[in-house]
């Protein structure tokens, strides 16, 4: 992942193009605002120039409309259904009837919708990844502050994808609780099977930190979920998954910072 400020597109082309010579495989850019967006195409252009095709995932929070301008330039879309559509949790409503739900959920559907036909239109992937830490009102009201509302946020916006006929996405359960990030991923799973799912699944543990802590941190709530049968398993829920260890630019240049490749493996 880049840290220069996206809107210097001449440092966070230097940045791209130092990953991918230490080995990685995609890089991930942050796009905060409209002004970011417009960025994103020169630095997309620049790097084809240079003979970089290095796929590039757009990092989008709270912003529908930077996400539709950027989806024409970059390869991935990361959304995060508690911020995208709804705010992070503010309990300023602490009670949803059923027809409140159901209004809130029309509400994402009219606001995501445009993205997901225009991922369709341009042959772009897309990341549902849930974070713990932004689960909107609505779902920490039902759910709670838990591994089910974390999974439920998900499946709202994967219903969307799938009723506008796009499947070209993977789910990611956050959680700085590699506990819960573990639980998560066990409800996803299953709920998927019982639905007859198969979708991609990333893992990642979010604020892991940096060094040996953060190193570790990854390497248990990962390192859990490919040791159980439940995610990995041949005999029933065989997966697709992604291992992501977010690794910055600046952790690359360090000698003593082993890169871990993010890619895509499917289990035998």
């Amino acid at each position: 992942m880049t840290t220069a400020d996206t809107k210097d597109v001449a440092k966070t082309v230097g940045e791209v193009m130092r990953i991918p010579d230490k080995g990685a495989d995609i890089v991930r850019i942050t796009v905060q605002g409209r002004k970011e967006a417009d960025a994103c195409f020169e630095i997309k252009n620049t790097l084809v120039q240079k003979n970089y095709n290095i796929p590039l995932v757009a990092n989008i929070h709270f912003a529908p409309t930077v996400a539709l301008r950027v989806a024409e330039c970059f390869d991935k879309i990361r959304v995060n259904p508690g911020n995208f559509a709804d705010r992070r949790a503010q309990f300023e409503k602490l009670e949803y009837t059923d027809d409140d739900y159901k209004k809130e959920l029309e509400h994402i559907e009219k606001v995501f919708s445009p993205l997901v036909e225009k991922c369709k239109q341009y042959a772009r992937a897309m990341r549902i990844g849930t974070n713990h830490g932004s689960l909107s009102d609505r779902i920490m009201i039902y759910y709670g502050d838990s591994p089910r509302g974390m999974v439920e946020s998900a499946l709202e916006f994967a219903r969307i994808c799938r009723k506008l006929d796009f499947h070209n996405f993977v789910f990611l359960m956050k959680a700085s609780n590699p506990v819960v990030m573990v639980q998560a991923y066990h409800l996803l799973v299953a709920e998927m099977y019982n639905l007859g799912w198969d979708y991609p699944l990333q893992f990642a543990v979010t604020e892991a930190g940096e060094g040996e802590d953060g190193r570790m941190k990854s390497a248990i709530g990962i390192g859990t979920l490919l040791m159980v049968g439940s995610i990995t398993s041949a005999d029933k829920n065989k997966k697709d998954f992604v291992i992501s260890i977010t690794v910055t630019e600046a952790e690359v240049g360090s000698s003593r910072t082993p890169l871990v490749l993010q890619g895509c493996h499917r289990v035998p």
